[in-house]
């Protein structure tokens, strides 16, 4: 588990904007660098979860991405084919399944 600490109430235009935006970037960066494996789930397209994704990978993180492909929606190739097996996975899931894909996930960490 971990801390979450609220920004304070602040300006979110201009100056007061940009500092709330490099403090959300900062404490993001901390927690990624403070874990050892990031599980993302990638089925909604977002730009920052790409960017710490990619950041993780910089880092030499294990990173698992769900993706529900129930959504109707085509999951980005540079998360698909970033699947590397071993540090970078990706799996296709249903509700019904998470649990056991992250059981899994995380036993094949214990034996490495």
């Amino acid at each position: 588990m971990c801390d979450v600490t609220e920004l304070p109430c602040c300006d979110w235009t201009g100056e007061g904007a940009a500092a709330g935006d490099r403090a959300i970037h900062n404490r993001d960066m901390d927690w990624l660098g403070q874990s050892d494996v990031i599980v993302a789930e990638v089925t909604q397209p977002s730009l920052g979860v790409g960017y710490e994704l990619g950041r993780a990978v910089d880092m030499k993180k294990r990173v698992l991405c769900l993706f529900r492909p129930s959504s109707g929606r085509s999951l980005s190739a540079m998360i698909r084919g970033a699947d590397d097996g071993e540090l970078f996975v990706v799996r296709d899931y249903s509700e019904e399944e998470v649990e056991n894909i992250l059981e899994e996930f995380f036993k094949t960490l214990k034996r490495t």
